[in-house]
């Protein structure tokens, strides 16, 4: 039996306020660059891939990653955050006092979830789960990081765990917010099994002081 390991990170604080991201692409913040830095610190392991979504506020942190401990980094298209149609770059309070029934079916039934325009939940879900079941075939056996976004996390979470669909709205899944999957892999009458385990999940926020302190630590 051989095991993989992957770890989901979610981007850090982008600039541009309450809004649906989605494809949007927005920079980090100073705070945002700092709290991946802190979480990456907090849970350093041998990683000896990473993976990106192309938004740049994985991308750049992903790269940094990269740079700093000399680890490949793939930029995947896959792992992209839903798209919200005619709600990207919106802010949140304005969309649900608009629409607040479509927002309503959003945290209640997610799974029958389209923005105007936008991507369908179930769509984007099975694009994710494409995405993790071709890392699991190309990365078998590593330690894998992947750069992601908070829909990704919650939608393969609720997949992985088999969850209940409402579940993945109640997943604290902050800003640098960590997830760490371990899958065991057996072979049975031929066909290869992927058992999957959770093996932490860090959903604390980390402010502004909480990065300071993680970061003073920081072996030099």
């Amino acid at each position: 039996m051989t095991s993989t390991y992957i770890d989901l990170i979610r981007h850090g604080e982008p600039v541009g306020g309450n809004v649906f991201r989605g494809r949007v692409d927005l920079a980090l913040s100073e705070l945002g660059k700092q709290q991946f830095q802190a979480r990456v610190q907090k849970h350093a392991q041998n990683w000896q891939q990473i993976i990106s979504s192309p938004l740049q506020r994985c991308a750049d942190s992903a790269q940094w990653l990269s740079d700093q401990q000399q680890i490949p980094c793939a930029v995947v298209e896959s792992w992209q955050e839903i798209f919200y149609g005619d709600w990207e770059n919106k802010p949140v309070t304005e969309v649900f006092q608009e629409h607040p029934q479509l927002a309503q079916k959003m945290w209640q039934n997610p799974l029958e979830f389209c923005a105007p325009n936008g991507e369908a939940v179930p769509d984007f879900q099975q694009r994710i789960i494409a995405a993790w079941n071709a890392v699991l075939e190309q990365y078998q056996g590593q330690h894998v990081l992947v750069v992601n976004h908070g829909g990704v996390m919650r939608v393969l979470a609720q997949y992985l765990l088999k969850l209940d669909p409402q579940a993945m709205n109640r997943l604290a899944i902050p800003y640098a917010g960590l997830i760490r999957f371990k899958i065991d892999h057996t072979e049975e009458q031929g066909k290869t099994r992927h058992w999957v385990s959770l093996l932490a999940m860090d959903g604390e926020d980390l402010t502004a002081d909480d990065v300071s302190g993680i970061l003073e630590n920081q072996p030099a």
